[in-house]
């Protein structure tokens, strides 16, 4: 498997594949984009890496829509061309949620009641640096690949699970004006059991604070009777996080829908993925076999991973050869 190097760069791309599956869904709402260095700008196709998945519920319409814009809105951020790329992912998937509300004002109603999350890595060859954003409750897991044995060690979740019962988001929703139920044991704010994402306009303002029209259901639950709602009750503050990687290490990366999180465990996720992929799979194939192994399940969720390897210059990657697998 070759790598997908750029010559002068601290860590490159190994390999990258991704896969999704419907599971026992009426349908598949969620997306994923694989950026290499055939598909960035050129001023950046050999020194950058970018890879998301975004998980849509009330239909696919924000997913979608998030697939095709967020990464040009990354790479033309004043932020990113400085290096700071926390901002960078902060003002896309502000702008974004901009372009959402400026089609509903065009005539989509669908972006007010439909949503999605959004967990993207944003990798810097050159530098060596991964940086992670994220909102909603899809995730982000980096494991260390042991050059020898093949085995991972040191599994990392990298993202946020932002759901209305921790305590600081239910806090900041009361405030805001909002109110927290239960629903069959799951917590909600309004018709959402996240309490971060990008639609779902109905929750933020100006939509909130409209009090000429009649409001939705998931609206008259989600909001203090009280309160003047001048304030988002669902918010695009991004989680982040900033991982220097080593020149002389190897990685596995996965990007992960809560289809794939909520039933298997990470360390086992991780483990497994390691384990096809030292026996010699590719890796959409291993990308493949977790969503398999999660929609194969009764009442499954869709489900997406994406898996990239990273290997460190000074580490010459082994694939397979000499080294145990990890399952």
């Amino acid at each position: 498997m070759e790598s997908l190097a750029g010559g002068s760069n601290a860590v490159d791309v190994f390999a990258v594949g991704g896969a999704n599956g419907q599971g026992s869904r009426p349908s598949q709402e969620d997306h994923y984009i694989i950026h290499t260095s055939g598909d960035l700008p050129s001023e950046y196709k050999d020194t950058h890496a970018l890879f998301a998945v975004f998980d849509g519920h009330g239909g696919e319409i924000v997913s979608k829509h998030a697939k095709t814009h967020i990464a040009d809105l990354i790479f033309s951020s004043p932020s990113f061309k400085s290096g700071n790329y926390e901002d960078a992912i902060q003002e896309a998937i502000n702008k974004e949620d901009e372009l959402l509300l400026k089609e509903f004002q065009q005539g989509e109603n669908a972006y007010a009641l439909a949503g999605s999350t959004a967990s993207i890595a944003l990798l810097d060859l050159k530098r060596g640096v991964l940086v992670v954003g994220n909102v909603g409750d899809s995730h982000i897991i980096l494991a260390e690949r042991d050059s020898g044995s093949g085995h991972v060690r040191g599994v990392d979740r990298l993202t946020t699970s932002h759901k209305p019962e921790n305590p600081e988001e239910k806090e900041r929703i009361e405030q805001a004006g909002g109110q927290i139920h239960e629903q069959h044991a799951i917590t909600r704010i309004g018709s959402l059991n996240m309490s971060r994402a990008l639609g779902d306009l109905q929750y933020k303002t100006p939509l909130i604070a409209i009090t000429s029209v009649d409001q939705t259901d998931a609206q008259e639950v989600a909001t203090n009777e009280h309160s003047s709602h001048t304030e988002d009750l669902i918010t695009v503050q991004i989680s982040s996080r900033r991982v220097e990687l080593g020149k002389d290490k190897q990685y596995m990366l996965a990007l992960t829908t809560d289809g794939i999180t909520n039933v298997i465990d990470d360390n086992k996720l991780m483990s497994n993925m390691m384990g096809l992929f030292n026996r010699g799979g590719n890796a959409e194939q291993v990308a493949g076999a977790m969503v398999n192994e999660a929609t194969g399940r009764p009442q499954s969720d869709n489900s997406t991973c994406v898996a990239v390897v990273l290997n460190g210059v000074d580490a010459p990657f082994n694939q397979g050869e000499g080294v145990e697998t990890a399952i």
